[in-house]
């Protein structure tokens, strides 16, 4: 039997970070995939015959551009379109709010939604906020996770302490409002704070999420690494939809020596005189290692991949406590020609909304609506949605003349008051398709089938706890040193030898990598 220095559970893009950083400093790496293809939920896939696309996750505008360098993505292949413009934000009069990088056309396109002369300048008094509560916060995502206690010091004026106290335990509604009167502009920026959390727009806690981005851009600033961009996001495209960065990450890793097994399913790690030892798969094989790396959700790991006796009764508990609440289904389309917005105003603007992530995220009110429904074990028939077209960018992946369009539903509850997922799935994909033929009219004559996964779906496909992307709501309560819960926050665990990269640890932040750079530095900092 072959001894390695590491393996890693999962193939996800923060696995396949960590075992690029082991390798490239001379470890036997091995990683194991459950499904047969590598990348986890960033992937591209065949939903539909000759239809491939995005499947799980849509967006890479937050990877860490010191990461790309480092395992030479371009090298193996990756190449990236960056379209003109970033978002599309629609509303229910048919309207859209296109934020464009030109900062003078984006500032026409405020003031066309503006309702008081306050407006224009409360838009970019909310992104100065936020910038402003990260810069006083002053925290690094590449450090060890903070206390609340700590981090809540740093807030020292009564100014500072206000605006501290309004991300953590007020809404983003209470700030949006305090800066805008325009319900488009303030549904703008809530339909970020509220995407892949349950949580609606006027949850204590809610704003949180806005300051993700801020505290990203300034731990990049600090390291070196930062591309300054006023509205805090990155537009850039994949070719070959999300799974060609984890397709160039898996490229890179193979070239350092990295074993890659799919079709490899781990249901226990192992643990021998108190530490990590290696791991069992699902035929009973045993594979032994210095360390083992897992990019699974932390309550898999800690409650399915562990038990009592490796973890502790009380510390098991607390993981079994872990909060992972489900707010997000996914529904594919295939369409056998292009979809048409109804903003747009000529084909050449339509071609650049082709190209771009869309929202329909109508109003504050909406969004809160979506929410208690979930809460109450319903999802509502006008459903929040966020979607992008790989085959705008690379028409490659479906026929001629063909789209497959990626979208994420938010606001879809794991748990159902009444029935079953597999009875209600395809209602609500009819309602998603209903509801996006209000954006683009020519929705049905151009819709040749439509594919969904239900949170239970993506539970069971893609070992998602409760379909919750970001392995546990990314709140107050869930971030410093209580991600993915107290007494075992960042990578490192109570279990020597064992550690954690899924998203569900310090800092999230979704497909930025880092929680891989900063599990494998902390690997060989421990060896």
């Amino acid at each position: 039997m072959r001894n390695y220095d590491a393996i890693v559970i999962g193939t996800g893009h923060s696995g396949l970070i960590g075992a690029f950083y082991l390798a490239r400093a001379g470890w036997r790496v091995l990683m194991l995939e459950r499904r047969d293809l590598v990348g986890g939920t960033c992937v591209t896939e065949e939903i539909f015959p000759g239809y491939r696309g995005s499947s799980v996750a849509n967006a890479s505008h937050s990877l860490d551009p010191q990461i790309v360098r480092d395992m030479e993505l371009a090298r193996f292949g990756l190449r990236f379109r960056h379209p003109e413009l970033g978002s599309l934000t629609m509303f229910s009069d048919g309207r859209a709010l296109a934020p464009w990088r030109d900062r003078e056309r984006r500032h026409a396109e405020i003031v066309k939604f503006a309702r008081s002369e306050r407006d224009p300048d409360g838009f970019y008094g909310v992104l100065d906020f936020f910038r402003t509560v990260a810069r006083q916060m002053d925290v690094s995502f590449y450090d060890p996770p903070p206390s609340f206690a700590s981090v809540a010091a740093r807030f020292r004026t009564p100014s500072q302490q206000r605006a501290f106290e309004q991300v953590m335990f007020g809404s983003v509604a209470d700030i949006l409002e305090e800066h805008l009167d325009s319900p488009e502009l303030q549904a703008f920026f809530a339909g970020t704070a509220v995407a892949t959390n349950l949580v609606g727009p006027r949850t204590p806690g809610s704003a949180y999420l806005l300051l993700q981005r801020p505290l990203w851009e300034e731990s990049m600033r600090r390291a070196g690494t930062q591309d300054d961009n006023d509205l805090m996001m990155r537009n850039g495209a994949p070719l070959g939809g999300i799974g060609a960065v984890t397709g160039a990450m898996a490229a890179s890793c193979r070239a350092l020596g990295v074993e890659i097994r799919t079709g490899a399913e781990v249901t226990k790690v192992l643990c021998e005189d108190a530490r990590a030892t290696g791991v069992v798969l699902a035929d009973g094989t045993e594979l032994r290692a210095r360390r083992v790396l897992s990019n699974a959700s932390a309550k898999l790991t800690l409650t399915r991949l562990l038990g009592p006796a490796d973890l502790g009764e009380e510390l098991y508990r607390q993981a079994e406590a872990i909060s992972v609440k489900g707010s997000s289904a996914k529904v594919h389309l295939a369409l056998d020609g292009t979809p048409r917005f109804a903003a747009a105003t000529s084909a050449a603007e339509n071609e650049l909304f082709l190209g771009t992530n869309f929202r329909v995220a109508p109003s504050l009110e909406v969004l809160q609506h979506a929410y208690a429904e979930a809460v109450a074990g319903r999802w509502t028939d006008r459903p929040t949605i966020t979607g992008i077209i790989d085959s705008a960018h690379d028409p490659s992946l479906t026929p001629s003349g063909c789209h497959f369009v990626s979208l994420s539903v938010r606001g879809v509850p794991y748990h159902l008051a009444h029935g079953t997922w597999e009875e209600q799935k395809d209602d609500l994909g009819k309602a998603v398709v209903a509801t996006l033929e209000e954006h683009i009219p020519n929705l049905s004559q151009v819709l040749a089938d439509y594919h969904v996964y239900s949170p239970l779906d993506l539970e069971r496909e893609f070992a998602l706890p409760e379909g919750n992307g970001a392995h546990g709501d990314i709140v107050p309560g869930h971030i410093f040193d209580s991600r993915p819960m107290p007494g075992c926050a960042g990578s490192r665990t109570p279990v020597p030898g064992l550690y954690l990269c899924g998203v569900g640890t310090w800092p999230g932040n979704f497909m930025s990598g880092v929680t891989g750079y900063n599990a494998a530095r902390h690997m060989l900092a421990d060896a």
